[in-house]
């Protein structure tokens, strides 16, 4: 980034606290310069120890720097102008804080109260199938505090409704950026009794729950479907990779004209890896055996950085030659 002066901006209390009796705190925010270092003073007199300069914060994509300063004085002092003066290599400025100014606003509005949730989620085939060692995690989320947050297991099978499990396991606590907390409890269960089908309780209590939330988990039951050697059924898959940015369309055409949107399933635009700034989709078409021996078909994808028309199209059929 080239040298560029900072901009000031000035941070006021709500009225409700900017009383004679009490101590006020103001800011100042500067942002948009660059390079380092700014200084940032304020005319308190005495009052010097009152103020905190936070660490310089720089944004990722633009290279430029922001920083905060703040300070404490008597209520009373707000009725005359704070002014907070800034030097920089490239620019200095100041920007003057009256007490008349943190008193037209009015309060924040009380942000609607959020409703707690919670989630199970099964047992990953690593942990069922390769490790051994399957578990089942229940997540709560959108706690507004932390304390009395309880997250007890039960389970059901056949010679038992629910008995208690022994030994539950701990619950972790952890305070999110928005303000709220979310409790998570992992339980380890039984590879044999996981498959088998059996039923696992989730309980959980808190002051803020007008009564307690129950949920359950256990296996999807039901036969896996045929394959392809078995059915009559084709599947036609498409990979689009190498595209930036994400917005992408994909459509299938057979002989020409387009297939039904309800008849393909496409996936979402993901990320080709942490260090390349690329996506990639999939795109599944079923069709039939018949279908397939007698039509051709196309993967058409529409995307901005495509010439012409923005498309691109690949067909495949069951004889090239045709």
């Amino acid at each position: 980034a080239s040298v560029q002066g900072p901009s000031i901006y000035p941070l006021t209390s709500c009225c409700k606290t900017a009383t004679r009796t009490t101590s006020v705190t103001v800011g100042c925010l500067v942002t948009g310069y660059f390079p380092e270092p700014v200084t940032v003073t304020w005319d308190t007199g005495s009052l010097k120890s009152s103020i905190l300069t936070f660490p310089a914060v720089q944004h990722p994509s633009s290279s430029l720097y922001m920083v905060t300063s703040q300070v404490t004085v008597p209520g009373k002092l707000l009725e005359e102008k704070l002014t907070c003066s800034v030097a920089h290599a490239a620019a200095n400025g100041s920007r003057s804080i009256a007490g008349e100014a943190g008193c037209t606003g009015t309060a924040p509005p009380v942000p609607t109260p959020r409703h707690p949730g919670a989630y199970l989620s099964p047992p990953t085939p690593l942990e069922l199938y390769v490790h051994k060692s399957p578990k089942i995690t229940c997540l709560v989320v959108d706690l507004a505090s932390s304390e009395n947050v309880s997250l007890t297991w039960s389970r059901a099978n056949k010679d038992s409704e629910a008995p208690l499990l022994p030994d539950p396991p701990s619950v972790r606590v952890q305070r999110m950026y928005n303000g709220t907390y979310t409790a998570t409890s992992t339980l380890p269960v039984s590879a044999s009794d996981w498959i088998e089908g059996e039923t696992y309780y989730c309980n959980v209590t808190h002051p803020d729950l007008p009564k307690p939330i129950l949920r359950s988990i256990s296996k999807g039951q039901g036969e896996p479907p045929p394959g392809p050697e078995s059915g009559s059924d084709l599947a036609l898959t498409c990979l689009i990779q190498n595209f930036f940015p994400a917005d992408i369309s994909v459509r299938w055409l057979r002989n020409g004209a387009l297939v039904p949107a309800d008849r393909f399933a496409t996936t979402r635009p993901r990320h080709a890896g942490s260090s390349v700034h690329s996506f990639f989709i999939y795109s599944r078409l079923v069709v039939s055996q018949a279908d397939w021996e007698q039509s051709e078909f196309a993967c058409q994808v529409i995307h901005e950085a495509l010439p012409g028309p923005r498309t691109l199209q690949k067909s495949e059929s069951k004889d090239p030659g045709k």
